[in-house]
């Protein structure tokens, strides 16, 4: 578990992970840019600060929060359905919709997005780094598609309405929850990360027909340096190979294959980039997506086995049950590099 830490280079935020039930109290500090919680329901816990939680239970027994913390001082505020906080140089926002309110699900994705992209040309940050998308039953059909197919044209007919907007894929993610509500919360910049692909995996964008009408818009990986200092957002990550789903029905087999595939992500950036991250074990945290809750005992023991053999600290590892975007698939891991220091391995 992490605590909070002082910044140690000249990034704009790190993330800690807290052993904390009051979501709300753990966002009352001056330099807070959002405090997550996790929950089964998702809820906005301050109408006019970035302090939620996401609509997935944690898997382990303790609760936590996430403290997003900057160097500066924060202001808040509000556009449409998102409210936000910036440090003049990140943008954190957060929407939260009822699906009622909408004639369907790819209109509220339409607007979800309209709404993000009106709010970075207004703040001018125009460039999103990192995205996380919740919505419950994510592969089951509706209509002609399924639910996460209709998301993604929910999500590109906001960027063919914004034609002339400076859209470079983020990394992101996207689980399936078990409650009403289209979560979803971002980070944006001023300028632009860089975009990194995994030799291993074929890029989502170029995804072949067979998986949806339109070909999700996401990149493996946002690098940002900020100057002195490097962040590493990586996108929910599978047991995929090429465009393949492997291991189906074995999910101890799609984690292993799910760290080749971070292990290959973070090697390539590497030599392509720089990275102040060279191996999952570098990370500051983990986000574990589990379909199936029974098999947390398995996949905890392996991975806590894997990250045993840090040399110095380990990342935060959070279990979390949720839906992965593919039925065949059941395990979906994310990183995130902040800070160099403070990770104190698993909760």
């Amino acid at each position: 578990m992490n605590n909070a830490i002082p910044h140690t280079d000249s990034s704009p935020f790190t993330v800690t992970t807290l052993t904390a039930t009051d979501v709300l109290a753990a966002g009352q500090g001056q330099n807070v840019l959002a405090a997550i919680g996790f929950a089964p329901k998702a809820a906005i816990l301050d109408t006019q600060r970035p302090v939620f939680t996401v609509g997935l239970p944690l898997l382990t027994t303790t609760s936590y929060t996430e403290l997003w913390l900057s160097p500066t001082p924060v202001h808040y505020g509000k556009h449409a359905s998102i409210t936000y906080s910036e440090n003049g140089t990140v943008l954190f926002g957060h929407l939260l919709l009822e699906e009622a309110d909408f004639p369907d699900f790819r209109i509220a994705s339409q607007t979800a997005y309209q709404h993000v992209f009106a709010l970075l040309q207004q703040a001018g940050y125009p460039c999103l780094l990192r995205m996380w998308n919740y919505f419950p039953a994510i592969v089951t059909p509706q209509g002609e598609f399924n639910r996460y197919q209709t998301f993604c044209l929910g999500r590109q007919d906001a960027l063919n309405e914004w034609g002339n907007f400076d859209y470079a894929p983020p990394a992101a993610t996207a689980i399936g929850t078990q409650q009403a509500g289209l979560q979803v919360y971002f980070i944006a910049g001023k300028s632009a990360g860089m975009q990194l692909e995994n030799p291993r995996q074929t890029s989502a964008f170029l995804y072949p027909r067979q998986y949806g009408p339109v070909s999700p818009a996401f990149s493996r990986a946002t690098v940002k340096d900020w100057g002195q200092g490097k962040h590493i957002y990586i996108s929910g990550t599978t047991s995929i190979v090429g465009h393949e789903t492997l291991h189906i029905g074995k999910p101890l087999l799609q984690l292993e294959e799910t760290l080749r595939n971070l292990e290959a992500l973070l090697s390539h950036g590497d030599a392509t980039l720089g990275m102040p991250a060279r191996q999952v074990r570098d990370l500051t945290q983990l986000k574990v997506y589990l379909h199936d809750a029974t098999c947390l005992p398995e996949i905890q023991e392996r991975l806590t086995a894997y990250l045993a053999a840090a040399t110095l600290s380990q990342p935060t590892v959070l279990y979390l049950q949720g839906d992965v975007c593919r039925s065949d698939l059941m395990v979906e891991v994310e990183g995130i590099y902040t800070s160099s220091s403070g990770n104190s391995g698993n909760v």
